[in-house]
């Protein structure tokens, strides 16, 4: 074992159960960390789903309570098996819209935040509130931000659907002969991830030097996640108005990095997810996993590797 393993084996609270002949099995650290986990039952199957928050937990937290049940609400007997990646595509963009819409909302339509008394952190406080009002909380929702990962298993258990924003990992273990055989069933978006490069690359033609210590500009390692609306919202939305939300990530010395450098054409993350659809057949393993998960295993394995028992 690792040093990581070993430590996760002596603090990991560890879970067993069952779901209509589904056995799943959950573990988790019992430290204070920004991973949310659910596990939702409804009439038309079983969303498990991982929200790996960065910096903080307000929006790993607050995805969990609301985003696997906003997709299920809108999952029905007569919808077909090819329309299901779009409402979950749909439910996750809108689920991240209504984030930016929290602090949105409380100006006057069409605000310009690019006007100069934007710049006294007084004036935004006398609209969105202070530490401990419930707009304030709210509005912070915008500027923090989590990776998310949803599977859908449908009732019938014959076929999965992955939409994963972030790093995330999902996988299928399949046992052919006496070996198990990995089927990656997520997409990674990071700045390791030659596709996601060339997509930023493509958005924003002109630009260049996009990512630095292998993040995106220079601030999050992930190119797809929910919230970090200060990576998506228009340059002087994001450096003037969110940037007053104490305490907002991106400091004003990046802003002026990012200005200089010809970085204000936003977005550059995306909420856009991948979704895909696999069939499952009788004895196959589901795996699902933050980048916690992926980090305790040796660095020198490849994706796929890491799977192979």
């Amino acid at each position: 074992m690792t040093t990581q393993q070993v430590v996760f084996e002596q603090i990991a609270t560890k879970l067993s159960f069952d779901i209509d002949g589904m056995v799943i099995h959950h573990a988790t650290l019992q430290t204070k960390n920004e991973d949310r986990t659910t596990i939702f039952e409804f009439e038309h199957g079983t969303m498990i789903s991982i929200f790996d928050g960065h910096l903080t937990s307000e929006v790993s937290e607050h995805a969990s309570q609301n985003l696997p049940q906003a997709i299920a609400g809108r999952i029905s007997a007569d919808i077909s098996q090819t329309d299901i990646p779009h409402i979950m595509k749909t439910a996750i963009e809108e689920f991240d819209k209504s984030l930016l819409l929290n602090f949105t909302k409380l100006f006057d339509d069409g605000e310009d935040f690019s006007d100069k008394k934007w710049d006294a952190r007084s004036e935004i406080y006398k609209v969105v509130g202070y530490q401990g009002d419930q707009t304030f909380t709210d509005a912070r929702l915008a500027i923090v931000g989590s990776t998310a990962l949803i599977a859908y298993i449908k009732s019938a258990k014959t076929h999965v659907w992955v939409a994963s924003l972030g790093d995330s990992d999902a996988v299928c273990g399949r046992l052919q002969g006496d070996k198990w055989v990995p089927i990656i069933l997520s997409s990674s978006h990071n700045t390791n991830n030659p596709e996601e490069v060339r997509r930023i690359e493509q958005e924003h033609p002109g630009e260049t030097n996009f990512f630095k210590y292998d993040r995106l500009l220079g601030w999050l390692g992930v190119t797809r996640a929910l919230g970090d609306f200060q990576l998506k919202a228009p340059y002087s939305l994001g450096s003037r108005g969110l940037g007053w939300l104490y305490r907002a990530p991106v400091p004003p010395i990046m802003w002026s990095d990012w200005k200089e450098e010809g970085h204000i054409n936003m977005p550059y993350m995306s909420s856009t997810p991948d979704v895909q659809c696999h069939e499952l057949l009788p004895g196959d393993m589901l795996v699902f996993g933050s980048l916690g998960l992926r980090d305790a295993l040796p660095p020198s394995l490849t994706p796929v590797q890491c799977w192979i028992s």
